[in-house]
């Protein structure tokens, strides 16, 4: 009765707003519309960083992200496998930059995304 279903589903966001926790640190929270995989009718939820994450989840407006939904409660939370939030892809544009670094003058600059 009170249990989630969670299945799997992309979720593209729409809005953010950070949560400043301290004068050091805080946390992200998103606006996301959610498109569960089984084909069910997409909806909008608020997904918040998990619990005990030891980094912060940023995300851009336009980013899609892995996430489980729960159809019913028109509810969502992410994904922890995927590596833009488990923290385990190289999320800080470290590889683009080590490339734009070896480029000629002049190159054009690279789009990340």
């Amino acid at each position: 009765m009170f249990g989630h279903d969670w299945e799997p589903a992309t979720a593209t966001i729409v809005a953010k707003k950070y949560h400043e926790s301290s004068g050091t640190s805080g946390t992200y929270e998103y606006v996301a519309d959610i498109a569960p995989d089984s084909g069910a009718p997409p909806f909008r939820a608020r997904l918040k960083q998990p619990p005990l994450t030891s980094h912060v989840i940023r995300l851009a407006e336009g980013d899609r992200v892995r996430v489980l939904a729960d159809i019913k409660h028109q509810d969502a939370k992410f994904d922890k496998s995927d590596p833009k939030v488990s923290g385990k892809g190289d999320l800080s544009g470290k590889g683009a930059f080590d490339a734009a670094l070896r480029e000629q003058p002049g190159t054009p600059p690279q789009t990340v995304g």
